[in-house]
């Protein structure tokens, strides 16, 4: 499991604890009924200083492990006035990442990759673009390394961290709206009008 580990007990102004963050591994020997954390992962930083990843996506794909990471320069004491964007890195064991770039997407305030692949051997990204009311967009691949920008998926309430899933021959999505959670259902994954 590779999941954002805070910094809940880190001195600085505001938010800073939340910014700064590794990605913190746990491994399970039982099939996940017990964990043992391991640590952060290393040899993600591609530029010099201490800087912000978090919420992971891990994507299996032909022998390799594609990780779709948010990322933020530096170690920001506040939410507002800096870049946000999701990089891309693979691995084979999940422990040696190879860094593969920042993805240009529909702006330059994107976090929350979650990747499912589509019917017609395409993949698609659903991610938060803050810069757009934090509205669900959605991009699709054909290779998981090049992405073309549909644009917006879900809208209304600002939200966040779609996740989708395939569940009883419907395909599902729940998001974070600071409320709780809220759950979309789609019969084949189109654009506009296949979330209800």
């Amino acid at each position: 499991m590779v999941y954002t580990n805070r910094r809940a007990t880190a001195r600085g102004p505001k938010f800073a604890w939340v910014h700064g963050t590794d990605l913190g591994v746990a491994s399970s020997a039982d099939g996940g009924q017990s964990w043992t954390y391991r640590g952060t992962l290393t040899g993600l930083e591609h530029e010099w200083g201490h800087n912000t990843f978090w919420a992971p996506e891990i994507f299996w794909h032909e022998g390799t492990y594609h990780m779709y990471v948010s990322y933020i320069q530096g170690v920001p004491h506040d939410w507002a006035g800096h870049d946000r964007h999701i990089l891309h890195y693979t691995s084979t064991d999940l422990l040696s990442w190879t860094f593969h770039g920042k993805l240009e997407l529909s702006s330059d305030r994107v976090i929350d990759a979650c990747i499912y692949p589509l019917p017609n051997e395409r993949f698609r990204m659903w991610y938060k673009d803050e810069a757009h009311s934090s509205h669900t967009y959605a991009a699709d691949s054909t290779d998981l390394y090049n992405w073309e920008v549909l644009g917006p998926v879900i809208t209304g309430r600002a939200h966040e961290g779609p996740n989708v899933f395939r569940f009883r021959d419907s395909y599902w999505m729940i998001v974070d709206e600071w409320r709780g959670q809220t759950v979309y259902k789609s019969d084949d994954l189109s654009i506009g009008n296949g979330i209800v």
